[in-house]
């Protein structure tokens, strides 16, 4: 609880620092109802056009991305798919290989030994 009371306490200083120099250095001043805005209003103003701007960046971003990104998932589906496609016969060659080179493995004649001197 301490913490967060600190933190309340440093945003509200920082809120008002930064209404100030928003309202000295840049010389911006909001008006609403022919008022001019203090530097709380300044500042809450400026920070919901920023959220705003963040968020529409942020959709932006990962439109763009996820573009970029199904694009790309696209593009090596179908490499995968014409690699498969033109090479088949040379796939179930090698796939029929080794299987056969695991069935002469040594291992896989000790284990079967023992049945093939049974049955003669």
């Amino acid at each position: 609880m301490k913490n967060f009371l600190i933190a309340v306490v440093i945003a509200i200083v920082l809120m008002n620092c930064l209404g100030n120099l928003v309202d000295s250095w840049l010389g911006m001043h909001i008006v609403m109802s022919d008022e001019l805005l203090g530097p709380w209003e300044n500042i809450a103003v400026l920070s919901l056009i920023g959220v705003a701007l963040v968020i529409v960046g942020f959709v932006v971003a990962v439109s763009v991305i996820g573009t970029i990104m199904l694009g790309l998932g696209a593009g090596l589906l179908a490499l995968f798919v014409v690699g498969v496609s033109a090479f088949w016969p040379f796939i179930i060659i090698g796939l029929a290989l080794y299987a056969l080179k695991k069935r002469n493995s040594a291992r896989y004649q000790r284990r079967n030994s023992h049945y093939m001197h049974n049955s003669l």
